[in-house]
């Protein structure tokens, strides 16, 4: 007599379901600027080539603000710090260490503070930005 023996193997999955309750804390150490009154612009593209077109990389705070702190910082692709300003009229203009920064994706962070934010919370934006060349 031959039988036959089956095997069965069961795949169990288990979600977690994570949700946020009252009692966690409602002081951000920064805000978000999708819900700030005043917008920064942040180009995604630049083109430092000498044709005085988007030859420098910088925010543009809003004709609305008043900015009391202001932070730009980028960074390679390998997390590298390849600019830093504090002022919001500099801007970066693709050189890293007195060399022309290569052609590649970079990553941008701005923060503020708005001189009428009541909270004094420092505003957060970030993205990519790509060097043309």
């Amino acid at each position: 007599m031959k039988t036959k023996t089956t095997f069965f193997s069961f795949l169990l999955f288990v979600f977690f379901l994570t949700t946020a309750t009252s009692s966690a804390p409602d002081y951000p150490h920064t805000e978000n600027t999708k819900d700030c009154a005043c917008e920064i612009y942040v180009p995604n593209v630049f083109s430092p080539n000498g044709d005085t077109k988007n030859d420098v990389f910088k925010a543009i705070p809003g004709t609305s603000c008043s900015l009391t702190q202001f932070s730009l910082k980028v960074f390679d692709r390998f997390g590298a710090l390849v600019f830093e300003s504090s002022s919001a009229d500099e801007g970066w203009d693709g050189s890293y260490k007195g060399q022309r920064a290569p052609q590649a994706n970079y990553v941008y962070v701005v923060q503020y503070e708005l001189a009428d934010d009541s909270k004094k919370l420092p505003k957060v934006a970030s993205g990519g930005l790509a060097l043309i060349r």
